[in-house]
């Protein structure tokens, strides 16, 4: 029934499921490959090449200017919207990157907004979800890049989530994207398989047209 799937609550706490371990984050991946010192400038240089086509001097000039202006390596709500007023997706944006609720983004996750487009359609909208979450820019995502798809879906609709969905619910949304998506079903999606059927998914299809 259409009231049993997660994308549809209404905002009222849904019973605990037993579920897996719960999958790091993107923020909390950053950190660790910081603590490793392996996330270091030069790999974020090349990330931004990867993923966004920038030249290597383009995406060094941002970076040092970011950090020239922003000392402590952050940027915080109240300037990335006043830089982003004309953007009418910013604060959406903002809730989705903002996964530790800190009021603030680092330069890896400002850059990601920065080369969003405006996001008018849910195709537009479907392929820069893609982007964005391919971690390494390799043109491919894993099941826990999808699921950190289901958690920026549920904040750019505007919907918390935390408290609500069980672990075994967001599960639930990433497995309705998988069998939409994975066409060839090697659990390897691909960028064209994921804008080519996306809205084959339940889930996707509500959420981006919300």
């Amino acid at each position: 029934m259409a009231g049993d799937r997660p994308w549809d609550n209404k905002g009222k706490p849904q019973p605990k499921k037993n579920g897996k371990k719960k999958t790091k984050t993107r923020r909390e991946k950053i950190a660790e490959k910081e603590e490793n010192k392996k996330f270091d400038k030069m790999e974020v240089i090349k990330q931004l090449e990867n993923k966004y086509e920038m030249s290597k001097v383009d995406a060094l000039v941002a970076y040092d200017k970011f950090h020239k202006k922003f000392t402590n390596g952050e940027i915080n709500k109240e300037d990335f919207l006043e830089e982003n007023k004309e953007n009418i997706m910013a604060e959406a944006f903002f809730r989705v990157f903002d996964e530790d609720n800190s009021g603030a983004l680092s330069f890896y996750e400002y850059m990601m907004v920065k080369n969003a487009p405006n996001l008018d359609s849910p195709e537009e909208k479907i392929d820069w979800i893609f982007t964005a979450f391919d971690q390494d820019g390799g043109g491919t995502i894993d099941v826990d890049e999808v699921s950190e798809i289901v958690v920026a879906l549920f904040k750019m609709a505007g919907k918390e989530i935390k408290g609500l969905l069980s672990e075994q619910e967001i599960e639930d949304c990433v497995d309705d994207i998988i069998d939409a998506v994975d066409a060839n079903g090697d659990g390897v999606i691909t960028k064209e398989e994921f804008v080519q059927n996306a809205m084959n998914s339940d889930f996707i299809c509500n959420m981006v047209k919300s």
